[in-house]
């Protein structure tokens, strides 16, 4: 079943509410830019407690829904970019393109640059509250801070940090919070 099957369920007032806030969580399964866990809780700073009331869940859906069409957008116009340059010769992509299709990358897409940055700032402080003692060293630790604390706008200063510690081997949760705070758009 794929996501437009399950954003009907969750349009269908013949179900169990349960069920419908489930067919949602499954949408999410499918679509998720800034993480699962993380997307299910923006959508509720978004919309409202939509395990409760039906108009935030309906809300809910209509905030995912728009975002996936943004980077449906993005993903097709990605591609259809590659294919001419493939044509020109150009077989491996620049590190300044856009993830390729399929890709999510690590942001919220969104219209408005302002609902980006809330949605990484929002799961930023998902990870820094639920980050294990001695997991990310200081400086990670202190540019996530920096983040949070001027939401979501970092100095040059700070963005060059950023830029470093992406380039660092560490651990996957590390990097998800580099892109989080630095998704390679602007």
């Amino acid at each position: 079943m794929g996501f437009g099957e399950r954003a009907r369920r969750v349009r269908d007032g013949r179900l169990a509410y349960g069920r419908r806030v489930a067919a949602l969580c499954s949408c999410v399964s499918l679509y998720h830019p800034i993480g699962h866990r993380a997307t299910l809780s923006f959508l509720a700073e978004l919309a409202g407690p939509y395990q409760r009331h039906e108009r935030a869940l309906l809300r809910a859906l209509e905030e995912l829904e728009a975002s996936r069409a943004v980077w449906r957008a993005e993903a097709t116009a990605y591609a259809s970019a590659r294919v001419k340059q493939k044509r020109l010769g150009r077989r491996v992509p620049s590190p300044s393109d856009p993830p390729p299709r399929g890709r999510m990358g690590g942001h919220w897409y969104a219209a408005a640059p302002e609902v980006s940055r809330r949605a990484a700032v929002h799961a930023l402080k998902l990870w820094e509250r639920d980050l294990q003692p001695g997991f990310a060293n200081d400086e990670v630790r202190s540019v996530v801070r920096c983040c949070i604390a001027a939401g979501g706008r970092l100095g040059e200063e700070q963005g060059d940090i950023v830029s470093r510690l992406r380039t660092q081997a560490e651990s996957e949760d590390v990097r998800w919070a580099m892109v989080l705070i630095h998704p390679g758009k602007n």
